[in-house]
């Protein structure tokens, strides 16, 4: 039986499975990625794992998601900081092992349409896909397909500027949306304020062993009416409501999604986003947009990749 084959390859590891062209996932393994090991034996590695996976099932296609700036045409990486890569042909150096058709993407991208097949309504054909994890990522879909821009480098929404008076991003920039609703910001804020005594049932984890504060955390203790972990994400609600006003603007889609772990905080950060967007963003296309919150989809950035 022919089965695609996805790949999501990270700063810690590269997630590998075998999907069913409906998006089922057959069976996965994953390698280590940290401590920037050569590409070249990197690929090795991995293609080793593949061939282990098949168990003599041949691959249809395979997909790549990458963490970086990605030319899709070529199938090279560009910049990719989480790998320590520069203009690696990563397209080139799997076709010395697979001869099917492959595909290197964006990771944001390749989770975005991985949403976009197995959690969207067949007749929604305009999305914007938002994953907010350690960073903010994004995927546009337009028309039913992925708009990638005249470079590749569409839907860097976690770069879009809040406040060029703001944070300072890991891109250079100020004032990034990544800067005020990125999980290591979350934590940077929640222990700045903490260590200064900020009042917060926190406060206890905090002075046992301050790495106990995670978003999680955060999540856990505003579910319990904590008001300090509530104000945490009530500005990241604002935040991604000023965002998603321009995105409205701009785009006029039909559904914002957002996905990726801070994503199950959605409760928490959602009705100040609506309070935020419904006093930034004309009426109609506020109405008509549909705001989504993914469940846990840990394998949604693999799934998408086989898929694309």
């Amino acid at each position: 039986m022919s089965v695609r084959l996805g790949i999501d390859l990270g700063g810690t590891s590269a997630k590998i499975a075998l999907v069913t062209k409906k998006g089922q996932l057959i069976r996965d393994c994953s390698v280590p990625t940290a401590g920037f090991p050569p590409v070249t034996r990197l690929v090795q590695k991995m293609s080793a794992e593949i061939r282990n996976l098949l168990r003599g099932q041949s691959i249809s296609q395979i997909g790549i998601g990458v963490a970086g700036d990605i030319n899709f045409k070529e199938g090279i990486v560009r910049v990719s900081p989480n790998l320590g890569w520069k203009n690696v042909p990563l397209k080139k150096m799997f076709r010395k092992y697979f001869r099917c058709p492959i595909v290197v993407e964006n990771d944001a991208n390749a989770a975005a349409w991985g949403i976009y097949k197995l959690h969207v309504s067949k007749n929604v054909k305009n999305v914007v896909v938002m994953t907010l994890g350690t960073g903010v990522g994004g995927g546009i879909i337009l028309e039913g397909k992925l708009f990638r821009g005249f470079t590749g480098s569409a839907g860097e929404i976690g770069h879009m500027n809040i406040d060029e008076k703001g944070p300072l991003c890991n891109c250079g920039n100020r004032g990034c949306l990544e800067t005020y609703v990125g999980g290591p910001h979350l934590i940077k804020k929640a222990n700045r304020d903490l260590a200064m005594g900020q009042r917060s049932s926190l406060q206890k984890l905090f002075k046992q062993d301050p790495r106990q504060i995670t978003p999680y955390r955060l999540a856990q203790a505003a579910k319990k009416g904590d008001a300090y972990a509530l104000s945490i994400w009530k500005g990241v609600g604002h935040a991604l409501g000023v965002a998603v006003g321009d995105l409205v603007y701009l785009l006029n889609p039909e559904m914002i999604y957002f996905t990726g772990g801070l994503a199950q905080a959605g409760t928490l950060f959602l009705k100040p986003l609506h309070h935020t967007l419904n006093k930034r963003a004309f009426k109609t296309p506020v109405r008509a947009v549909q705001i989504k919150c993914a469940k846990e989809a840990s394998h949604i950035g693999v799934v998408g990749a086989a898929l694309l």
